[in-house]
């Protein structure tokens, strides 16, 4: 274990070394003086940056450089971890070529006992799951499909509270970032145009009092071309490069929104961090002040979404009073105050 440890440092010595060139040509004997390490040393852990995708050039007699790491299209575990070094909660991430579910991943982590903070990543998932047991693959190489492992100080019934940080922080780190008009559907559907951009589901494992662990999974539609999106999606779903017309690096998605998750997840665990966060929530959820269509086992209800809940759950004002819901779908018919 040291060893790897070891040689996951010095490749994040290596790779903040040759980002703060801007992609500027590092010589390599200066390099391995710098960070005590033999030539051949380092020769193996560029190589082990390659592997993870990171377009280092080579260059015999000149040394080794870096071009902008904004071209850098693979989700690279050791830029990933670089760009989250200040990230109080987020610094590990793992990541898959392909996986049937990050999901079931980081659960089989967390019954292990490893720390909060844990990201799983994946290339390609084929078998996730999203709100409601609906399906959510991944095209490979295209989106963003990753879990995070937490260990909150929370009740078994607060666990909505996650889903409410998650989605809003997406939202905000999609509109920050990307520059798209992301919208943010109770409780946690961020929406562009009324489409689909992510999804994104928490589930927990406790007792009563108490919650062992929480993961959150997530899934954003990145740079799928509007031939991707399967037949039966097109008109319910979109990618950030169909909103915006560009492409884009995955991993500066991930640690933009890690980044806004972190700040209310840190918010939340504060004295009276539930309500600070609702507020937050309230201000930011696109779905408030909207009439609305609630569709749950039992039926539909329409009406004007009024409020939301101490623990997540959304108000409803109907012609037959206030009805709330703390689990259903709910359809976007049309802003307040729109003529119908």
């Amino acid at each position: 274990m040291a060893k790897a440890s070891e040689e996951t440092t010095s490749r994040a010595r290596i790779l903040e070394a040759l980002i703060a060139e801007r992609g500027g040509i590092v010589p390599g004997a200066r390099l391995a003086q710098r960070l005590s390490v033999s030539r051949q040393a380092l020769a193996k852990n560029i190589s082990a940056l390659k592997a993870e995708g990171l377009p280092i050039e080579s260059l015999p007699r000149r040394g080794y450089r870096l071009p902008g790491v904004d071209d850098v299209t693979a989700l690279a575990p050791t830029l990933i971890e670089y760009f989250l070094k200040d990230n109080p909660i987020f610094n590990k991430c793992i990541c898959f070529d392909e996986i049937d579910s990050t999901q079931r991943a980081i659960k089989k982590l967390a019954r292990e006992g490893r720390e909060a903070g844990i990201v799983v990543l994946a290339e390609a998932q084929t078998d996730g799951r999203g709100r409601m047991g609906r399906s959510w693959q991944s095209v490979g190489g295209r989106n963003l499909t990753f879990s995070v492992l937490l260990r909150p100080a929370l009740l078994p019934g607060e666990v909505q509270l996650l889903n409410l940080a998650a989605g809003l922080a997406l939202k905000n780190a999609l509109r920050e970032e990307c520059g798209v008009a992301a919208e943010l559907k109770w409780p946690n559907d961020v929406l562009c145009r009324g489409r689909k951009l992510c999804g994104i589901l928490s589930e927990s494992a406790g007792e009563a009092e108490r919650i062992y662990y929480a993961v959150t999974g997530i899934g954003v539609n990145v740079n799928m071309e509007p031939g991707e999106i399967p037949q039966e999606l097109r008109g319910s779903a979109t990618s950030l490069l169909i909103e915006s017309g560009k492409s884009w690096p995955r991993w500066r998605i991930l640690t933009a929104f890690l980044g806004r998750f972190a700040a209310l997840l840190e918010l939340l665990s504060s004295g009276g961090g539930a309500e600070a966060l609702l507020e937050l929530y309230r201000a930011g959820c696109d779905t408030l002040g909207r009439e609305i269509k609630v569709i749950c086992d039992d039926g539909s209800v329409t009406g004007t979404a009024s409020g939301v809940t101490a623990q997540g759950a959304i108000i409803v004002k109907t012609r037959e009073g206030e009805k709330t819901f703390a689990a259903a779908d709910v359809v976007h018919l049309r802003a307040a105050g729109e003529a119908k």
